[in-house]
């Protein structure tokens, strides 16, 4: 039987719930709904957090309720996935407490989104409606900088849940919440997550499904997350859907297939890439795809081979997806071949390139691994260390000299660097200035930089 869901919530505002550790709390307001149950803001003697309280018809009667709830403990017990160097995965909004059962159903607490947040459906659309009023309101990023890091967030906490042995398993563009200033993301609806190759019941959205799930060839897992994970950055980047084109389009104005089966063909059985350099059987239609046609042309060649593997080779070959260690990789080699130029960001590296501003160096590293500089540019820990995945904490700045045309480093690394160059041997102190000047060779720790 198929259920609609009503206007009405199940609980009004006054509630109160009681968390398995006795403690009360009450709804103050009701946040939304979807297809596994409704979410309410409440409030209790430890603060205020968002409640997920599940349907019990349309949602647990239909899967195995019992090993849900016990993965669900599990994962509270265990908090939020955290590496051995002591990284937590904090981009992801954990469950932290279960609700008591009742009326045959039960619940979980989470983290509120903060404010300055917008979901990813809004980021897409370039717009949202603002709540109460009705009013639209027009969404921009902040800078390419903060889109990228966005990015990087989000492969992040999916690098860390996966090394933990661990999948998300439902991946979908209603999970993700940004700041579209300073690239911090949140994801929600962690309660599916589990031990790779265990499954709950839970297969996804179409749109977002891997090729094998959709066709009922494979249940989801970590490779699957792989391919769906490059969905989500593929909206990021385009606001597109990579197998929507102009063949996709004329699949849906069949009038001998249902829209079930349609969607099974454009992702599932007959998944073509709209970007594919080659036998394109898909292309984009420029004035209907207009984001995806521009934006195209913005991106480095490196990230847009990246998009081409995985969803022409990776769409029939799950070893021939991007894991998210890989993706982070792309990405910060992506946000390192930005550059300013006349005053506006600007990616180096597309297939139609310019020439680079006469200010701009290139710090070279033996692995082969290229960062442009620019005055303003921060530099993290990944800068100065080759293993590192560290791309959050600063610890140097390129800045300005007195000398025309000569950028310098500003070291906020806390150690020093050594440096050498024409055979003559130096050290920039923590806190110290350091031109970089061409030929010029910079030790930090055991990682070899070449100023170029």
């Amino acid at each position: 039987m198929d259920y609609k869901i009503i206007n009405e919530y199940t609980y009004n505002t006054g509630y109160e719930f009681r968390a398995e550790d006795g403690t009360p709390y009450r709804v103050i307001e009701k946040l939304g709904k979807g297809g596994q149950g409704e979410v309410y803001k409440v409030i209790g003697n430890d603060g205020t957090y968002a409640l997920k309280w599940y349907y019990k018809e349309r949602y647990l009667d239909r899967i195995n309720a019992v090993a849900f709830k016990k993965n669900l403990l599990s994962n509270i017990q265990d908090g939020v996935p955290r590496l051995s160097s002591g990284e937590a995965a904090d981009q992801f909004i954990w469950p932290l407490k279960m609700v008591m059962e009742r009326d045959r159903s039960f619940g979980y607490l989470m983290r509120l989104f903060p404010q300055g947040y917008d979901t990813l459906k809004s980021v897409i659309l370039g717009r949202k409606k603002e709540t109460g009023t009705g009013k639209t309101t027009v969404l921009t990023w902040g800078s390419w900088f903060a889109r990228i890091t966005a990015a990087l967030n989000i492969v992040r906490a999916f690098e860390i849940l996966h090394a933990k042995g661990f999948s998300y398993q439902d991946v979908n563009d209603g999970g993700f919440c940004l700041n579209m200033n300073t690239g911090e993301v949140f994801i929600c609806d962690c309660d599916n997550v589990s031990p790779d190759k265990t499954n709950l019941g839970i297969l996804g959205i179409k749109t977002f499904m891997a090729p094998e799930v959709v066709r009922g060839e494979s249940l989801p897992d970590r490779h699957t997350d792989e391919y769906s994970l490059a969905i989500i950055l593929f909206r990021l980047f385009f606001h597109g859907h990579p197998m929507i084109g102009q063949e996709s389009r004329s699949l849906r104005s069949s009038l001998t297939c249902s829209d079930a089966e349609i969607d099974t063909m454009i992702y599932g059985t007959k998944p073509h890439y709209c970007l594919a350099s080659k036998d394109n059987e898909n292309p984009i239609d420029p004035k209907r795809d207009r984001d995806v046609f521009r934006l195209a042309l913005t991106y480095p060649v490196k990230l847009m081979d990246a998009f081409e593997q995985v969803f022409t080779e990776g769409a029939y070959d799950p070893m021939r997806r991007l894991n998210a260690t890989e993706w982070r990789k792309i990405l910060l080699s992506v946000r390192d071949h930005l550059i300013i130029k006349e005053g506006k960001e600007e990616f180096y590296g597309r297939r139609i390139n310019t020439d680079l501003p006469v200010e701009c160096r290139t710090l070279s590293y033996k692995r082969g691994r290229k960062v442009l500089c620019m005055p303003g540019k921060i530099l993290y820990g990944y800068h100065f260390d080759e293993y590192s995945a560290d791309y959050r904490n600063a610890v140097g700045k390129i800045i300005c000299t007195n000398k025309n045309g000569v950028i310098g480093l500003h070291n906020q690394s806390g150690k020093n660097i050594d440096f050498t160059l024409n055979g003559k041997s130096g050290t920039c102190r923590d806190g110290g200035r350091l031109p970089l000047l061409v030929g010029m060779t910079i030790k930090t720790g055991g990682t070899c930089i070449t100023v170029e």
